[in-house]
């Protein structure tokens, strides 16, 4: 594989990174719990529908990036020799992407329901949305068993990545803090990975 074509995967990490710090720039929570009244949420909907809407859709190309980077890594961990792991990563990636898509579509319901008016759908919005990280659940603890998998066992990542990874598989027991570890994840293996792209060529290397 040339170079060139090793530069996407990992350039569409930190497009991610760069969607997500973006997107919570624009919008970032609402100013609401379950226990306040229809009208309260509704007008929180209402007030902030055009930076959801507006942060929804740069988080949602930012995924689009991730599935890119997503797939780099998982190249790379089936050529070293990662077996199981390679595909347990593809999955736990794929996983997160999916949790993220339905966060981002409840969100943008709400809004839209704020415009209109519609204060039932923006209150079951906003309950569903306090109890909606779990959903990240599944996809951080099979990346970061994946990871710690091609760390520890193969060795096709470095050593402190496969710990990071540990760390990622907990935060499933706490996702609203393990989707914040598993960004600065995808950062760090992005930078790990572009810094392979300039290394010298060695006589082993397969152009």
């Amino acid at each position: 594989m040339s170079k060139t074509n090793k530069w996407f995967g990992p350039v569409g990490g930190i497009l991610f990174v760069a969607a997500v710090l973006v997107g919570n720039g624009i919008f970032d929570e609402l100013d609401v719990d379950p226990s306040d009244s229809a009208s309260a949420v509704l007008e929180q909907f209402r007030v902030n529908s055009d930076n959801i809407q507006l942060a929804g859709f740069i988080t949602v190309l930012g995924l689009g990036f991730l599935l890119v980077f997503v797939g780099h890594l998982r190249n790379r961990l089936r050529e070293g020799g990662a077996g199981w792991a390679a595909d347990g990563f593809l999955a736990g990636g794929v996983a997160v992407v999916a949790g993220w898509l339905v966060l981002i579509g409840v969100q943008m319901a709400g809004a839209v329901a704020g415009e209109n008016g519609h204060s039932e759908v923006a209150q079951a919005a906003n309950d569903f949305l306090w109890n909606s990280m779990f959903l990240f659940s599944p996809g951080l603890l099979a990346v970061g068993i994946a990871v710690a998998a091609a760390s520890f066992i193969s060795r096709t990542l470095p050593i402190w990545l496969g710990v990071f990874g540990v760390v990622v598989a907990l935060g499933s027991l706490a996702p609203w803090l393990g989707v914040f570890v598993f960004v600065l994840w995808v950062l760090a293996a992005s930078i790990v990975e572009l810094i392979g792209v300039f290394r010298p060529a060695t006589p082993t290397d397969v152009s």
